[in-house]
C-alpha cells in the first residue's frame, strides 16, 4: 500500500490519480475483441457423440484389462495402477469414477506394509515402482495407507533402491529405474505433517531427477518420460492444476502416439484431445459472458486498476473445470475483479480518510455515505455494491435460505476492515510485528471472499453448521489464508517493497535486525511449506460433513492454484510471458487432433 495520506488537500489532481497506474502492473493483456471472436468449433454435436462413444469404449477395455479373472498375470496390479494414473494425468478421469474404484479398491485389497509387487496380488518380490503409484493414488482417493511402506526400499545407507529393477542392465533398466524415481517423487509430495520418510524421498528423488536432465544419460531416456519428469521437477503436486497438467501430458503422450500399441492407450489420446477442446469451448463461452459483462461495465473505463479478467477466469477454470460448475466460475472472476479494483484503490488512490469513509459505506451498505468522494471512487463503490447484491441473491437462491447478512459480515466486511488496518499503518509509517502482519495479513487476502459465494454455488446444500467446518472459522479456511499470504509476499516481496507495500518480509526483518532477506525467506517458506503439508492432511484425511466438490474447490482453487499461479512469480500482477502461454494452451487454442 503505497504513500497514503491521512487526508488530501484540495488542490489534490484525483483525475490523475485515477488515470495512474503503477509501471510494473500490468493492464489488460487480452483485448476483448479478441476474446469475442474465439468460436471453437468443439460445440458440435458430433464432437460430443465421438467422445462418448469412446469414454464406452474405453469403459469396456478398462474392465477387460482389469478382470479378476487375470490374477496370474505378470502384471496385474501395475496395469490397474498405470491405467488409473494415465486417465487422471489426461484429465479424463471424472468420467471413469467407477471403474477407478474397482480398481484401486482390488489394489488396496493386495496391499500390506511391505508394498506391493509389479506382478500379480501374491506376488513376493515387492517393487517401488508399483508400491510409489499404488500409495500415491491410493491416498489422493483416501484410502488408509502409511507412508511407512517406504521405509522397505532403502538400503544401510539409507539410499532407496527399486526392488525388482536393480540387478538389470542397459538402457531399458535405465529408464525402469527412473520411472522408479519419477512415481517414488510424485507420491511423495502428497505427505502429511511428520512424515519423515516422505521428506526424505522427496530430498533424494528431486536431487536424482536433477541429475537425470542434466547428464548425459539424459539421452538414454525416453522422450515421453523425460518429459514427464520435467513437468514433474517443475509443477509439483501443489504447484500443478488439472487442465495445465492435462494439456501437458497431451502433448507428452502425443510424442509417442505412433508407438502406442495398447487399443485403450490410443482411445485414451484420442478421448483426451477431444474432451480437452469440447471443455475449452465451454469455457471459451463463459469468458465471452465475462468480457461482455465487464465491457459494459462502469467500471470498464477506469484506470486506476489492474485488469486481468482472463488471468483470474483462468485461476479457476485451470482447476475446476467440469461445466457443472459454470455458475461458479464466472462468480469467482467477478469476485476477483472487484477485489483487485478495492485492492489498488486501498493501496494506491484513496487517501486514509476517504478510505475510512469508503470502508463504512461497506459496513453499513449504503451508497449514500460514499457521496462526498472523488468520482471514480462512488463509481467504484455503486458498482461493487450492485454486483454483491446481485452475487449475494444467486448464493440465496442456490442455498434456499436467507445468508445475506452473513456473506456481508464474514467476507466483504472482514476482508475491506483487514485493508483499512493497513492503510492505517502506512499512513502513520508503522510496521507492524510479524505476527501483527499475518493476524490482518491473512483476511485481507481476500480469500474470505472467494471462500464462500463461490462455495455456495457449487451445486450442494451448504447449512451454516457444514459451512463452518470449511469457511470460517475452521483451520481448513485459515490455511488457506495463510498460505495465500505467505506465497503472494514471498515470491512477490521485492515488487511489493518498490511499490510501497508492506509484507511479512518487512516485518520479520523488523522483528529480527540481524537476519538478511535470505534468512526471512527461508523462514516465510517453511511456514508455507508446513501449512501446505497440513492442507494435505485437512483434505485427503480428515473427516467432516463437507461435500467432497466443495472441498476440491478450496483446496484446488484457493490452495494449489494459486501456487501455480505463483510459481513463477506474480501471475496475476506482473505481465508474465509463462502465464500468458498457459493461458493460450488452455483457454485459446484447441489441442491439435
Amino acid at each position: 500500500m503505497a504513500q497514503i495520506s491521512e487526508s488530501v488537500s484540495p488542490s489534490t489532481d484525483l483525475k490523475s490519480t485515477e488515470s495512474s497506474i503503477t509501471s510494473n502492473r500490468h493492464g489488460n493483456m487480452w483485448e476483448d475483441d479478441r476474446i469475442q471472436s474465439l468460436n471453437s468449433p468443439y460445440g458440435a454435436p458430433a464432437y460430443q457423440e465421438r467422445s462418448e462413444k469412446l469414454i464406452e469404449e474405453i469403459k469396456l477395455l478398462f474392465l477387460s484389462d482389469m478382470d479378476d479373472s487375470c490374477n496370474d498375470s505378470d502384471r496385474d496390479l501395475i496395469k490397474r495402477l498405470e491405467i488409473v494414473d494415465t486417465v487422471e494425468c489426461l484429465g479424463i478421469d471424472r468420467h471413469f469414477q467407477p471403474e477407478i474404484k474397482l480398481a484401486l479398491d482390488y489394489v488396496y485389497r493386495c496391499w500390506n506394509e511391505r508394498g506391493i509387487g509389479e506382478g500379480s496380488r501374491d506376488s513376493l518380490k515387492k517393487d517401488l515402482n508399483a508400491t510409489a503409484l499404488g500409495f500415491r493414488a491410493l491416498r489422493l482417493h483416501r484410502y488408509n495407507v502409511s507412508s511407512g511402506v517406504l521405509e522397505n526400499f532403502r538400503d544401510d545407507n539409507g539410499q532407496f533402491f527399486c526392488g525388482s529393477t536393480v540387478e538389470e542392465e542397459g538402457a531399458e533398466a535405465y529408464n525402469k529405474h527412473v520411472r522408479c524415481m519419477l512415481s517414488l517423487s510424485r507420491a511423495s509430495n502428497i505427505l502429511f505433517p511428520g512424515e519423515k520418510v516422505m521428506e526424505e524421498a522427496k530430498a533424494f528423488t528431486t536431487n536424482y531427477l536433477k541429475k537425470v536432465l542434466a547428464g548425459r544419460e539424459a539421452t538414454h531416456v525416453d522422450e515421453s518420460l523425460l518429459g514427464e519428469v520435467k513437468y514433474a521437477l517443475e509443477f509439483p503436486w501443489h504447484c500443478s492444476v488439472q487442465r495445465w497438467e492435462a494439456r501437458s501430458f497431451i502433448e507428452i503422450f502425443g510424442q509417442i502416439d505412433s508407438e502406442l500399441k495398447s487399443n485403450l492407450s490410443k482411445k485414451m489420446l484420442e478421448l483426451a484431445k477431444l474432451d480437452f477442446n469440447i471443455l475449452q469451448c465451454t469455457h471459451q463461452k463463459e469468458l465471452q459472458i465475462i468480457s461482455r459483462w465487464f465491457a459494459d461495465s462502469s467500471i470498464a473505463s477506469l484506470n486506476f486498476y489492474r485488469k486481468c479478467y482472463v488471468e483470474f477466469y483462468f485461476w479457476m477454470a485451470a482447476a475446476i473445470s467440469e461445466p457443472e460448475f459454470s455458475g461458479s466460475r464466472v462468480a469467482f472472476t467477478k469476485i476477483a475483479i472487484l477485489m483487485t479494483m478495492l485492492d489498488d484503490l486501498y493501496d494506491t488512490h484513496g487517501t486514509l480518510d476517504q478510505l475510512k469513509i469508503f470502508t463504512e459505506g461497506v459496513r453499513r451498505w449504503d451508497v449514500s455515505l460514499v457521496e462526498g468522494l472523488p468520482d471514480f471512487m462512488k463509481i467504484a463503490f455503486e458498482f461493487w455494491l450492485k454486483t454483491s447484491n446481485e452475487l449475494i441473491a444467486e448464493a440465496v437462491k442456490a442455498q434456499g435460505q436467507d445468508m445475506a447478512a452473513y456473506i456481508r459480515k464474514n467476507a466483504w466486511e472482514r476482508y475491506l476492515e483487514a485493508y483499512l488496518q493497513d492503510a492505517e499503518w502506512i499512513a502513520t509509517g508503522h510496521v507492524p510485528t510479524f505476527d501483527e502482519y499475518l493476524n490482518n495479513g491473512t483476511p485481507n487476502t481476500g480469500m474470505c471472499v472467494l471462500n464462500l459465494i463461490p462455495l455456495l454455488l457449487m451445486g450442494e446444500h451448504l447449512p451454516i453448521d457444514i459451512l463452518e467446518q470449511i469457511f470460517l472459522p475452521s483451520r481448513f479456511h485459515h490455511l488457506i489464508e495463510l498460505a495465500s499470504r505467505l506465497v503472494d509476499d514471498a515470491r512477490d516481496f521485492q515488487a511489493e517493497k518498490d511499490h510501497g507495500d508492506l509484507s511479512c518480509i518487512e516485518c520479520y526483518l523488523k522483528d529480527h535486525p540481524e537476519s538478511t532477506v535470505e534468512d526471512a525467506l527461508n523462514h516465510v517458506n517453511g511456514l508455507l511449506g508446513n501449512c501446505l503439508l497440513e492442507m494435505n492432511w485437512k483434505f485427503l484425511k480428515k473427516q467432516d460433513s463437507v461435500p467432497l466438490s466443495c472441498k476440491k474447490y478450496s483446496f484446488h482453487v484457493l490452495a494449489r492454484s494459486i501456487q501455480f499461479m505463483y510459481n513463477q512469480g506474480d501471475g496475476f500482477s506482473i505481465s508474465n510471458k509463462v502465464i500468458k502461454d498457459q493461458v493460450q494452451k488452455v483457454l485459446i487454442v484447441p489441442v491439435p487432433i
